[in-house]
């Protein structure tokens, strides 16, 4: 009896799970068109036991992620393993063929209001990512992270406790890092830290500190981004960090691919962004908040302010290289 009341229970949590397992991923930021939307974004109800591996182990694990695995892998408890893990295999949106390449796992439970009720951990030595449009989503991994495949998404309230490698700049290009996600590590391609050396950030301290006067002369989001304190752009820099070149700084609210397609735009909001570097360029996306400019050479380019600019000085709102590309939805005024 006892047996047959602890598997019903286990089917409860198992349905409750997938049944709706889509809709939890309304706020993800979409960095790529391939992007696609959760699992069972339409809230059809997926029978879990035969189209999911639902793990408890390692090994199960492993399996459950291999070629020969099922689109969605999910876990019920904290795992530990010794194994490599390797997400491999070409899988579709609720095993739909004539859906969206998609790929899941899944390091939590939720209620039947989408609310997540628990999330867990899995430890390894590392993971390789070989599927496209893989989605990492809730918990912690605990490891580093491979990247082969373009898509690679850590997806709601997931973090990666590691480094990410991307083996091209096209799998880093088209990584998505959703607003309430987050890697402990470097971002890393072609041996190369591209948080540290160009300031790809993902977190508002990491924001803070690349537009500061220790910063780089380049900052580029790869997400949307809610920043609750002021924002205060400042120090000399050149372009490409070459002082022999002109001087210039710029952050890039967009990614873009091998031929400077935009690929992707994000938003980033603060009260205001304060600029003090010369010839500062806001590229792509939109800033929502105001702009107060106390150095000349502003520039808005292929993007948007959604607030006021206000200039210290006539001599500096006259600096403003004009673009007409570049949109202000508010008053653009000597204050």
């Amino acid at each position: 009896m006892k047996k047959i009341l602890s598997l019903l229970l286990v089917l409860t949590l198992l349905v409750t799970l997938f049944v709706g397992c889509g809709k939890e991923d309304d706020a993800t930021t979409d960095a790529t068109p391939d992007a696609t939307p959760d699992a069972a974004a339409d809230g059809d109800a997926v029978d879990a036991v035969t189209t999911a591996s639902i793990v408890d182990n390692g090994d199960a694990v492993v399996a459950g992620l291999s070629a020969d695995g099922t689109w969605i892998v999910a876990t019920l408890n904290d795992i530990s393993t010794d194994k490599e893990i390797v997400v491999d295999g070409l899988f579709y949106n609720k095993d739909d063929e004539t859906s969206n390449i998609y790929r899941k796992l899944g390091l939590y439970t939720q209620d039947e209001d989408h609310n997540i009720t628990a999330q867990f951990s899995l430890t390894a030595p590392k993971m390789t990512v070989k599927s496209e449009n893989f989605n990492l989503q809730g918990g912690t991994f605990v490891g580093d992270v491979y990247v082969e495949a373009n898509g690679f998404q850590v997806g709601k309230s997931a973090t990666v406790d590691g480094t990410i490698y991307f083996a091209s700049k096209e799998a880093l290009d088209t990584f998505v890092l959703t607003d309430s996600s987050v890697v402990t590590g470097a971002l890393v391609v072609d041996g190369v830290d591209v948080v540290s050396t160009a300031s790809l950030v993902t977190s508002a301290q990491d924001l803070i500190s690349a537009l500061s006067a220790d910063g780089t002369w380049i900052v580029a989001t790869y997400n949307n981004m809610v920043i609750k304190q002021d924002l205060v752009v400042d120090g000399l820099f050149y372009n490409k960090d070459d002082e022999t070149s002109d001087i210039y700084r710029k952050l890039a609210l967009y990614t873009q691919d091998e031929d400077r397609n935009i690929t992707a735009s994000f938003t980033l909001s603060a009260p205001t962004l304060t600029v003090k570097s010369e010839n500062f360029k806001i590229q792509g996306g939109t800033f929502i908040g105001d702009v107060i400019v106390e150095a000349p050479g502003f520039t808005i380019s292929k993007g948007s302010v959604d607030g006021n600019v206000y200039f210290a000085s006539q001599e500096l709102m006259d600096s403003m290289v004009a673009d007409e590309t570049g949109i202000v939805t508010g008053v653009m005024e000597v204050q």
